[in-house]
């Protein structure tokens, strides 16, 4: 990994002389990379809340996908998804996702599996290490069942508390959902992440970070790279293709909409056209059976 990125962003109590509203939410991709990818002691402590083990049982951690922050990144589709390697034993990709795409699961299922295919050539299967996916959204993954935090692995559908591997996992996070959160989700403070990646002032952050010193290093970071002038450009670029893609998504669906509506008045109208005409079928049949013409 790279030098600049093998070290604590050091803290400064400084954030809290901010005030206001957040000019940046966390559910910024960009800003979501930067904080991990910069901050090794938040990245530790946010990766150990889904192991459910404390973060000074990390040994190692490292980004193996870095970036230069504060480069350009003119591609409105790339992917700001942190690939993690644990311990030199576990693989981790971490993305923050607000808007759910067609096909969400298919996507998630690709992502997992071009990761799980990492084996070197002769070595033995064993040593594959396996790929936890994990998505921060703010949708609903099935729209009938909503959760909070859902997780998914490999198993036997005859008897479902049998696994048949830990290797390929993946698991969502809704933002949108916290108050469907289970008690286990908040003994390991995982809805604690998820009010930080939801805040929208400095006062709410504040009041997360009043007892947790995760959370305090967190707030101090995002002030630190928020007022870095090229992480800023980028971060503006990504919110100002994410409200294009919003637009987008709104317009295709007012469209989508007026043509189901279309369609049902046009299956109406046929319905409609059908019934008169076996009406008037009916009519005809019963004066023919009385030899009734009608001149």
């Amino acid at each position: 990994m790279a030098k600049e990125y093998e070290h604590f962003m050091e803290y400064s109590s400084n954030w809290k002389n901010n005030t206001g509203e957040l000019e940046f939410q966390l559910t910024n991709d960009y800003l979501f990379r930067a904080l991990l990818q910069k901050d090794e002691q938040t990245l530790r402590a946010f990766v150990a809340t889904f192991l459910k083990v404390e973060p000074e049982r990390i040994h190692d951690i490292e980004v193996t996908n870095p970036i230069v922050l504060g480069e350009s990144i003119n591609d409105k589709e790339y992917h700001l998804d942190v690939m993690v390697l644990v311990d030199q034993n576990r693989k981790m990709n971490l993305e923050m996702q607000v808007l759910r795409h067609d096909g969400w699961t298919e996507r998630t299922l690709a992502y997992a599996c071009r990761e799980f295919d990492d084996l070197n050539k002769g070595a033995p299967y064993t040593d594959i290490l396996g790929i936890w996916q994990i998505s921060i959204c703010c949708f609903d993954l099935f729209e009938d069942e909503p959760e909070f935090f859902s997780d998914y692995m490999l198993i036997n559908t005859k008897k479902p508390k049998q696994i048949y591997s830990t290797k390929l996992r993946i698991s969502n996070v809704n933002l949108n959902r916290i108050n469907l959160a289970s008690e286990e989700d908040i003994a390991c403070g995982l809805t604690d992440w998820a009010r930080l990646f939801k805040a929208k002032s400095w006062e709410e952050l504040k009041m997360l970070a009043q007892d947790n010193t995760i959370l305090d290093q967190a707030a101090s970071s995002i002030s630190q790279l928020t007022n870095d002038k090229k992480i800023r450009d980028e971060i503006w670029r990504r919110e100002d293709n994410a409200r294009i893609e919003l637009t987008n998504r709104l317009a295709y669906e007012s469209i989508k909409k007026q043509l189901e509506e279309t369609s049902a008045q046009l299956s109406l109208k046929n319905s409609q056209l059908e019934i008169k005409d076996a009406e008037i079928e009916r009519l005809q049949k019963i004066l023919k059976d009385h030899n009734i013409s009608i001149n």
